[in-house]
């Protein structure tokens, strides 16, 4: 990313809330839709920002850029106009949280505090088995692609498999559809820590205690994480898997709020 020129792009961007300025950056083969259940919540407490990133959802296709830095650094003028000069919350998932960081990085004092949510980044994680299935392997209907959908959700996104349900598999259906860009240009990118170690603002990193994706656990990539970032606040969340916030909302919010924006402590009375 660093010295990269681009010319930024116009994203969609969805809105809603009032309050200081929260960006939401969703993760791989995403969208905007990545947040569906947490975003209104969250609308209650700040002006948000939930962006489809260059190359996916409602925004628009990426230019040949060659590698991962130049999408990060593409990211980040994108984003600029989105949100105001000063104060802003970042909160980044996945390949998202590879960008937030990154952008966060370039951004400097811009941003105020930055939230990973099983963040990518980590590079090739070499070892890592994942049972995925391919439509390939189909007899190409929509009901045997729904059902590798299902599969794939619960086998890497959810440590619940039910929570792969009708409407998520709507959602990661419209997602497929409208992905253009290969997240695995940042997400496999060994890029994280070095951009953490340049990011000055408070650092909070979600992980879902049986995410698929942190190999070999979230617990050891917390380790390599606090070596460059002994500040760095770590939640670690029971019965999720990587999408935590879809699969534990309620929990993601309440994580959100009390690093984002804790309610004052109350007033003693005599």
């Amino acid at each position: 990313m660093h010295g990269v020129d681009v010319q930024p792009l116009a994203l969609a961007d969805h809105v809603a809330g009032d309050g200081p300025p929260l960006l939401l950056l969703h993760g791989g083969t995403g969208s905007h839709r990545h947040w569906d259940r947490v975003f209104p919540a969250l609308a209650q407490r700040f002006d948000v920002h939930a962006p489809d990133l260059p190359g996916y959802g409602l925004s628009p296709d990426v230019p040949d850029l060659g590698d991962g830095d130049a999408y990060v650094g593409l990211a980040a003028a994108s984003l600029s106009p989105l949100v105001p000069a000063a104060g802003v919350h970042v909160v980044g998932f996945s390949f998202g949280g590879a960008v937030a960081a990154g952008v966060a990085r370039a951004w400097g004092p811009r941003v105020v505090r930055l939230s990973l949510i099983g963040p990518g980044g980590f590079g090739r994680a070499e070892g890592r088995r994942l049972a995925i299935r391919s439509r390939a392997d189909t007899d190409g209907t929509d009901a045997a692609h729904r059902d590798v959908i299902r599969h794939n959700l619960g086998a890497t996104m959810f440590a619940d498999p039910a929570t792969a349900d009708a409407a998520a598999i709507d959602q990661q259906v419209w997602n497929i559809d409208h992905t253009r860009y290969a997240s695995l240009n940042v997400s496999h990118q060994r890029r994280l820590l070095d951009d953490l170690a340049h990011v000055a603002c408070p650092l909070q990193v979600i992980w879902g205690a049986r995410d698929a994706y942190a190999y070999p656990t979230p617990g050891e990539r917390a380790e390599r994480l606090r070596a460059v970032r002994p500040d760095a606040r770590i939640d670690l969340l029971d019965d999720a898997g990587h999408w935590a916030q879809h699969e534990r909302p309620d929990a993601i919010v309440r994580l959100l709020l009390d690093f984002h924006a804790p309610l004052p402590a109350p007033t003693e009375t005599a």
